[in-house]
């Protein structure tokens, strides 16, 4: 059995979780409910839970500042109503997942399939850690971390060390700087829907780079970016012109 907390100052949505979790998720015990930032410190502390599912907007301290002050967080998050589209950023890089007002039930499947394989591999403090270091990052994108999973495990990585992401099939190669390389066990297209509202622009079917290492553009048919690192990668002639219009955007020529 899964030991959880729902953390909610709502009753009517800590009932309905509560509810779907017997139905959908019988695995998962809920052993408490809290209806503010206190209680949960109280209960958290007391129980130890495996999971916990965290309202963000609560009155009072909400689910971010509960975190902070927490201390080592050593337990499973599910986030619940993350509304602001920054805090969504935050919990996507790192790797945690979240659930938003009204819960859908194949969703909250998912999500417990996941904190299960997370609590298995005793990965939690690390995804929270990443979690917590993110959402102080607002003013500063670039340092912000992301969790990678890959046949072992996952590493973290900040943005600023990813030069461009290669497509490998279902597999994704990140060109790191220093030239190091990381194979990421997710295609190219979930880190396009990931990193987007960021730095990082698609130029082509095999390629997405990290705009703050271009450092030349080539005009072609498609045209060549020229990447920090000195590689030289195709820009296809599809994407061209959002590409163009994408840099000018970026460094405002």
């Amino acid at each position: 059995m899964i030991k959880s907390i729902i953390v909610d100052d709502e009753m009517l949505s800590r009932n309905t979780l509560k509810k779907l979790l017997e139905i959908h998720c019988p695995e998962v015990e809920v052993v408490a409910e809290c209806e503010d930032a206190g209680s949960a410190a109280l209960h958290v502390s007391g129980l130890k839970p495996d999971l916990v599912f965290l309202d963000v907007a609560m009155p009072g301290k909400n689910g971010i500042e509960f975190l902070k002050e927490y201390g080592e967080i050593n337990f499973e998050v599910i986030f619940v109503t993350a509304h602001d589209k920054y805090v969504l950023q935050a919990i996507r890089f790192a790797a945690v997942d979240y659930l938003s007002k009204p819960v859908e039930e194949h969703l909250l499947i998912t999500a417990v399939t996941n904190a299960r394989k997370r609590i298995q591999a005793k990965t939690a403090n690390h995804n929270m850690e990443t979690f917590l270091h993110n959402i102080q990052q607002k003013t500063n994108q670039q340092e912000m971390q992301l969790c990678v999973p890959g046949i072992k495990g996952f590493q973290i990585i900040k943005l600023r060390d990813i030069v461009y992401c290669e497509a490998d099939n279902t597999y994704t190669v990140l060109h790191l700087t220093e030239n190091k390389k990381l194979v990421a066990s997710r295609p190219l297209m979930d880190y396009e829907s990931l990193l987007q509202d960021t730095s990082f622009i698609r130029i082509h079917k095999s390629f997405l780079i990290n705009i703050q290492h271009l450092k030349e553009y080539q005009k072609g048919e498609g045209g060549i970016a020229i990447m920090s690192n000195g590689k030289h990668l195709d820009v296809s002639r599809r994407k061209k012109e959002h590409f163009i219009n994408y840099m000018k955007q970026f460094f405002k020529y």
